[in-house]
């Protein structure tokens, strides 16, 4: 999904600002896509140029101005259109399984250090996740939990993975 459908999906709900978005975006599913300041300011402006999205300036005494963003009926339109469409497989892209394939050229230390670092970096992901769990749970509806569980089983699925390697490097 790209920027500027998750953006969409989350003003389906209700008008938020950038700051907001990006809250939402991080309490909800960051540990499966990645989306920044940097790109969700850009997206917004193109989406209001687009008549996708409405700004509206909201002048605050004793704080900073913000703006609020609402998504336009052909928002919610090109959304819906977006959300219909086909899946396709993204492929499996993998930074570790592209070094693991090349692994014959390390030293068997060096091997298992590499795989250990990767296996440590996903434990911090998965760790997030679950800390991030009791937010989660009490503010999704249904298809968000099913989203946080597969994410869940994700992680969990890909430790086991990194662990039998590790098992496998370990046996050389």
């Amino acid at each position: 999904m790209d920027v500027r459908s998750i953006l969409l999906g989350f003003l389906m709900r209700r008008s938020m600002t950038g700051y907001e978005l990006k809250k939402a975006f991080t309490i909800s599913f960051s540990f499966f896509s990645g989306l920044s300041y940097g790109s969700i300011y850009p997206a917004l402006g193109k989406m209001e140029r687009e008549g996708l999205i409405r700004m509206q300036a909201e002048m605050r005494s004793g704080a900073p101005n913000r703006k609020i963003c609402t998504i336009t009926p052909e928002g919610r339109k090109a959304f819906l259109a977006m959300l219909k469409e086909p899946f396709v497989f993204e492929g499996a892209k993998s930074e570790f399984l592209t070094r693991l394939f090349f692994f014959a050229h390390l030293a068997p230390e060096e091997r298992r250090s590499s795989a250990l670092s990767y296996f440590e970096s996903v434990r911090q992901v998965k760790e997030g996740l679950r800390q991030a769990g009791p937010e989660i749970e009490a503010k999704a509806d249904r298809f968000q939990l099913l989203c946080y569980r597969f994410g869940l089983r994700f992680f969990d699925d890909l430790s086991r993975n990194i662990a039998q390697t590790v098992k496998a490097l370990d046996k050389e």
